[in-house]
């Protein structure tokens, strides 16, 4: 075991995330443990617990790791024209969640204990990542407002999560090529349909 104060607090935190992290490189969320994170690192779990309050706050943590990476990943996809960026997203989506497929899966599948919210640092990483997505389509559609530019973000987005989610529970029987292609299609189709129609401008 680490001596006591071998590590800052923020170090340990550190180690305990990337701990976690290379389990689900290769394996599941389901065979792991605080006991086993804890061991992984040099420590014991109540020192985990003193850091993080609880084993789901630690899976919290690497949650929004997970996000800000992703949030890089897509960052990273936005130097072209808006369309075209928006398709560049939805690819760096899907690329994302395929090569880290348990973490990624650890953020829609972990749920607060007694019902509580997520804190805030979350949910504002979250609403970031939607506002990529919104950014682009404000260059798309210029008269959209903002209650107009988050519906239609999460109404794409969600197709595309979609998906994704198929591809990754192997439900889609189609090559990561063909992924790409449907990606494509989805987004092209559905800014279609709004330049057509303007039908998501007519939000109460």
């Amino acid at each position: 075991m680490a001596r006591r104060k071998e590590h800052t607090h923020e170090q340990i935190k550190h180690m305990a995330i990337k701990a976690v992290v290379m389990h689900l490189q290769d394996d599941n969320l389901h065979s792991l443990s605080l006991r086993k994170v804890a061991s992984q690192i040099g420590y014991v779990p109540s020192t985990l617990i003193n850091i993080f309050g609880s084993y789901q706050y630690l899976l919290l943590a690497v949650s929004e790791q997970t996000l800000v990476n992703l949030s890089a990943a897509l960052q990273g996809a936005t130097q072209q024209e808006p369309i075209t960026n928006i398709k560049n997203m939805a690819m760096a989506y899907s690329d994302f969640a395929l090569q880290h497929k348990s973490c990624f899966r650890l953020v829609f599948e972990l749920t607060m204990p007694d019902d509580q919210p997520l804190p805030e640092n979350h949910t504002m990483i979250v609403k970031s990542l939607f506002a990529l997505v919104e950014t682009q389509l404000r260059k798309c559609f210029t008269g959209i407002n903002e209650a107009q530019a988050e519906l239609m973000s999460r109404v794409l987005w969600g197709g595309i999560h979609g998906l994704t989610s198929l591809a990754l529970d192997g439900k889609l029987f189609a090559t990561h090529h063909d992924l790409h292609a449907m990606l494509c299609s989805h987004v092209q189709g559905y800014i279609a349909g709004i330049s057509n129609t303007g039908s998501l401008y007519d939000i109460n």
